[in-house]
């Protein structure tokens, strides 16, 4: 019993922001029926490989239900009509101007379901130049600004390691889910929630956006360097790196004591915010000066032992040693025919009593096709036996 459950969610989507945003509806208790082309996702034809299942796939597609449905027939399409009318919410991510194409715009479906809610993700949104060019997240991080302020001050621009646009639009889009049963609960009626990968990745960058619009200065690359404050940056110790940061003036009074250091306060360069991030250069080389020599462990210590928010930087396998990353629950194992038992990462979101969030295991292709007919649109053998004969499934 979850905080969705009895939400029916149908999945239209692919590859990474809508099955991301599709999992979280279904982490908390909401049936989310996965509708696949008789060849499956691509996805899951994308490495990496575990057993020739794709973990690309595994990643973003747990606690769904797996129903494949053939669009480019009269039957399927029917089908398709016929699943929507009874889903609370359809999640898509076609190219602008498909569902128009298909008879099934938000103003038709308004019209057959009132209390229907659509949430369409796009790469560049619904106007504009760009409405109907295809969009992938580098290419998003590229286009947003991130990739200009990402990377050494003298070097070009950087990606950064994950798909962060993807995956931002994906919480995004649940939110947005959840925000429209929300109104729906009072008024009655659905809503076509929009949002698209370059505005959400935009939406936070809002103090470099922002410094532009009011004050007319364009941030620049400053490697691993706080924009804004100092210290705040990675720090060389003897046996790797360690991350500072003092936001306020107590935690830079903190840090002197930390370092040994009382008579940094009485520095010109180091009085306060502005003159700090002014001499921000000068104060990394006194930071990093002191801790050239110690351990990271050694370092973290005594940081934390003056209430220093510091932490290591680790790679991947130093984190899923980490014990704050056990602490957390950070994974959870869930058991997939053919594969045994595999690690996927837990919902982040906790929650107390029932509204637990809990990750169920990816489908197969297909695997729920039969199940979901009955369940959703009361189908017998018979018709699905029917269905299958005309090619719809």
């Amino acid at each position: 019993m979850g905080a969705l459950t009895g939400v029916r969610v149908l999945d239209l989507s692919r590859f990474v922001a809508g099955p991301f945003c599709c999992q979280i509806l279904g982490d908390h208790g909401a049936d989310v029926v996965k509708v696949e082309k008789a060849e499956g996702e691509p996805a899951r034809r994308m490495p990496p490989f575990f057993k020739d299942e794709s973990l690309y796939f595994l990643a973003y597609n747990g606690s769904k239900r797996s129903l494949t449905l053939n669009f480019r027939s009269a039957a399927g399409m029917q089908v398709l009509r016929q699943l929507i009318a009874k889903a609370d919410i359809v999640v898509e991510n076609f190219r602008a101007g498909t569902l128009d194409k298909m008879g099934l715009g938000y103003p038709a479906l308004a019209e057959m379901h009132p209390g229907l809610i659509l949430v369409s993700i796009s790469g560049f949104g619904t106007e504009g130049p760009y409405a109907d060019r295809p969009a992938f997240d580098e290419i998003i991080q590229t286009m947003s600004g991130l990739a200009s302020l990402t990377g050494e001050a003298e070097g070009p621009p950087r990606l950064t390691g994950t798909y962060v646009a993807d995956f931002l639009t994906g919480v995004y889009a649940a939110l947005g889910a959840v925000l429209a049963l929300q109104a729906r609960g009072r008024s009655g009626r659905g809503q076509w929630v929009r949002m698209n990968l370059l505005q959400c990745l935009v939406s936070i960058l809002n103090t470099t956006v922002n410094r532009y619009l009011t004050l007319g200065e364009a941030p620049q690359r400053q490697g691993n360097r706080n924009p804004l404050i100092a210290p705040g940056n990675l720090y060389k110790a003897q046996d790797g790196y360690v991350t500072i940061e003092c936001l306020t003036q107590d935690m830079w009074e903190d840090l002197a004591q930390a370092m040994g250091r009382p008579d940094l306060l009485h520095d010109p360069r180091f009085t306060d915010v502005v003159r700090r991030k002014q001499h921000a250069e000068s104060l990394d080389q006194e930071i990093e000066q002191w801790m050239q020599d110690k351990p990271v462990e050694e370092t973290l210590t005594l940081l934390h032992r003056h209430g220093v928010a510091s932490g290591p930087v680790l790679d991947i396998p130093a984190l899923v040693t980490h014990p704050q990353f056990a602490a957390n629950g950070t994974v959870t194992r869930v058991e997939m025919p053919g594969l045994g038992e595999i690690p996927l990462l837990a919902p982040p979101i906790q929650m107390d009593g029932d509204a637990q969030p809990q990750r169920g295991r990816p489908p197969r292709q297909g695997e729920h096709t039969a199940d979901v007919l009955a369940d959703w649109l009361g189908f017998t053998a018979s018709d699905i036996d029917h269905l299958r004969g005309a090619a719809a499934l």
